[in-house]
Parts: C-alpha cells; sequence; structure tokens
C-alpha cells in the first residue's frame, strides 16, 4: 500500500470525533500532521483508539511501555498518560479516533498525578472472532460479510460513524451517497444517516466506530 494515497483519506472535525490516518516515516521525528509531538499527554474527559496498518509501535503508557505491531488494536480510556513512537525501521502507518472532540481541551501534557500515571490501556487484535475494547465514548466492532450477507444500520441523532475496511472491499452506501472502497479504505458517517456495507468479490472485513456507543 502506498502510504501517500491512504493519508490523503480524511475525516471530519466535529463536536463528536477527530482523527484519521497518520504515518510517522522511517527517520522521520514526530507523526505527520501532530502538532503535539511525541509528548506524554492525556485527554480529560475523551477517549483515544489506534489502530497500528503497518510498522511497529512504542506505546508509553504512563511509566510503562507496550509494544504493538501491524494488526494491533488499542483503547486509551480517558486520563490514561501516553506517548506514541515508532519503535521499528520502516514506516510506521496509524488509524486514529479521539471521541468526544473537545476543541479547547484537546490534551493535558501537564499536573499530570500519580494515580494517573498507573492507569492502562487495553489492547487487542484485528481477527475474526476477537472482540475489540470499547468504551462509553468509543464502540469499535469487527464484522466479517460474507458474499450474500449485508450490513446495514443509522446513527442516531447526536452519534457518527467511521466505517474502515480491514479485509476485501465493499460496497458502502452512506445516506444517498455511495461507492466502492477497499482495504484501508475509511469513510465518515453523519448523525442520524442509514448506512450499509455489501461485500464485493469475496468477503469482507470492516470496522465499524460509533461515537458515543449505542444505548
Amino acid at each position: 500500500m502506498d502510504w501517500r494515497d491512504w493519508i490523503n483519506q480524511s475525516l471530519p472535525r466535529t463536536e463528536i470525533m477527530r482523527g484519521g490516518a497518520t504515518v510517522w516515516e522511517s527517520g522521520a521525528h514526530g507523526l505527520i500532521g501532530d502538532t503535539l509531538g511525541p509528548v506524554m499527554h492525556l485527554h480529560d474527559g475523551a477517549s483515544e483508539i489506534f489502530y497500528f496498518v503497518s510498522g511497529k509501535c512504542r506505546l508509553e503508557v504512563g511509566k510503562n511501555e507496550e509494544y504493538f505491531e501491524s494488526g494491533d488494536f488499542v483503547l486509551v480510556p480517558p486520563q490514561v498518560p501516553h506517548n506514541l513512537w515508532n519503535a521499528g525501521e520502516e514506516d510506521l502507518l496509524v488509524f486514529w479516533i479521539v471521541s468526544p472532540h473537545m476543541s479547547e481541551d484537546k490534551w493535558r501534557t501537564e499536573s499530570i498525578t500519580s494515580e494517573e500515571m498507573k492507569l492502562r490501556v487495553v489492547r487487542s487484535r484485528v481477527e475474526q472472532g476477537v472482540d475489540l475494547p470499547s468504551d462509553g465514548n468509543i464502540h469499535s466492532q469487527l464484522h466479517t460479510l460474507g458474499l450474500g450477507n449485508q450490513l446495514t444500520n443509522q446513527t442516531m441523532v447526536k452519534q457518527e460513524a467511521v466505517i474502515y475496511i480491514t479485509e476485501g472491499q465493499a460496497e458502502i452506501k452512506i445516506g444517498k451517497l455511495g461507492g466502492r472502497l477497499v482495504q484501508n479504505d475509511f469513510v465518515h458517517v453523519p448523525v442520524n444517516t442509514p448506512y450499509s456495507a455489501i461485500p464485493v468479490g469475496g468477503s469482507a472485513s470492516v470496522i465499524i466506530f460509533e461515537m458515543p456507543r449505542r444505548d
């Protein structure tokens, strides 16, 4: 995959969420587009997910370190101090979402307490049959669709979603708009909007992120 095409995909910044694709190039000093840089920080009242598409990552969590590779997935709950680094010699490709998006309070880098430094992330793998970690801010679920299967749903009045294709390809319809997405394509679903996914040419695996989670 040419990450230059992948990173050109975008997601809107709303009151509910911000996120998208980013890359830490081999030999670089940080993630592309990251205005904070590799600094220990936390999100007050907001959760964050990382899906590691390619490469190796070292994630500082409080005073500890965890390592991730392609296919790994992590949920960073609110108030968990963290800091991400490229841990390999190749490019690190990361898909991320923060929800809710508090534009005046995106992160906190100071006054991190000793109790906050003890908090942990929740990790998993994007594999069939494996539950992805979720909380009240971000619900993540992997769906594997065979030929003849269709995923249909609708966001609620104060809820948005993101569809991410992890394997195969699918015809995606969002409201009255539609098109074909292939592996590592993603798209935003606005509030109160129906959406569907139909696999094309075989099975397809799709992560649905809901912000906030459905009651």
